[in-house]
């Protein structure tokens, strides 16, 4: 399903629109919408890495930490500036995603996933283990970025950079590079017969996947004021993987949609909260099985139908009154 460019427009007008309305509301409306912000940033990872480049990975969490512990360890700890954490984190983000595609290239895509999601469950004891400088499991308290510009400042921050990076990622698959990321996803074995180095092109997906991925999670730390080895972990991955999954695989849109799910619905449920788990499996089975390609996808092919439906009503309207 090829998107038109109009289409993505729409959606970076949206985003940046609907965070603009909920901001402006103030109290917990414009809190959670910084908070939903920071995973879009980590849904549009798994978006362009998985649904456009078809790349499995799972340690979106893994190098979301990785960012946050880089910014928060240097700044809190070792009174390094803030801005050299951040940018440090998104280039070791970036070096270890890589890493990881070059030690299991040889290995089938299954594989890179599996090792991507061990160290997403390895990495919480890592921190254990360094807690003289992580804090461990009571974690380090960090102002970051909301010390310097305000928590006001802050939200249009991840405004701007969630609009970046969409933005960023759209522009980049309607580029050659882009059309070369789609053809090797599409038929891999076909992409090297017509002399495309893959390895190439899918080490510059994991990397700016890495890097992207990275600079959002020093982001997510600065935003939520803290982090410890049980914040980032597994459950996080999962539902950073979904993203994509559940609110549409080949839309522009498809992560605003899995985000504002995976968000939007532990606040509105929280009544219910130990049942969350089982709302959650109950979508993804039937978004898997009912509606493959994730909500957005259905909603587009289905409003398509009704558009092409319509124009053909039009026209023939418009016959039968050329004739009378």
């Amino acid at each position: 399903m090829r998107t038109r460019p109009h289409l993505e427009l729409v959606t970076l007008i949206a985003i940046a629109g609907m965070s603009v309305f909920f901001i402006r509301q103030g109290g917990y409306p414009q809190w959670l919408t910084g908070y939903v912000l920071v995973y879009l940033i980590q849904g549009y990872v798994a978006w362009f890495l998985f649904s456009k480049c078809n790349q499995p990975f799972y340690g979106y969490a893994f190098t979301m930490a990785i960012g946050a512990y880089s910014t928060i360890v240097p700044t809190a700890v070792f009174g390094w500036p803030l801005w050299v954490g951040m940018v440090l984190g998104g280039f070791l983000s970036c070096a270890v995603a890589s890493l990881l595609f070059v030690l299991t290239s040889r290995a089938r895509g299954f594989y890179v996933g599996m090792v991507s999601f061990l160290l997403t469950i390895l990495f919480p004891s890592l921190i254990e283990a360094l807690r003289g400088f992580t804090g461990g499991r009571s974690g380090l308290s960090f102002l970051g970025l909301m010390g310097s510009i305000g928590f006001d400042g802050m939200l249009w921050l991840l405004v701007g950079v969630t609009v970046a990076v969409a933005g960023g990622l759209f522009w980049l698959l309607r580029t050659k590079t882009g059309r070369i990321l789609t053809a090797v996803a599409q038929n891999d074995a076909l992409a090297k017969a017509v002399g495309i180095n893959t390895f190439r092109y899918k080490l510059l997906a994991f990397a700016i996947a890495g890097f992207v991925s990275g600079i959002g999670g020093g982001l997510y730390v600065s935003y939520v004021g803290s982090i410890s080895s049980i914040d980032l972990g597994v459950l996080q991955t999962i539902y950073i993987t979904f993203i994509p999954i559940l609110g549409g695989m080949h839309v522009p849109f498809g992560p605003v949609l899995g985000t504002l799910f995976i968000r939007v619905v532990p606040d509105a449920f929280g009544q219910v909260e130990r049942y969350l788990d089982m709302i959650f499996g109950g979508a993804f089975i039937f978004v898997v099985i009912g509606i493959p390609g994730g909500i957005g996808d259905f909603l587009h092919r289905h409003l398509a139908r009704l558009g092409r439906a319509g124009r053909q009503w039009v026209v023939g309207a418009g016959g039968q009154n050329a004739r009378s």
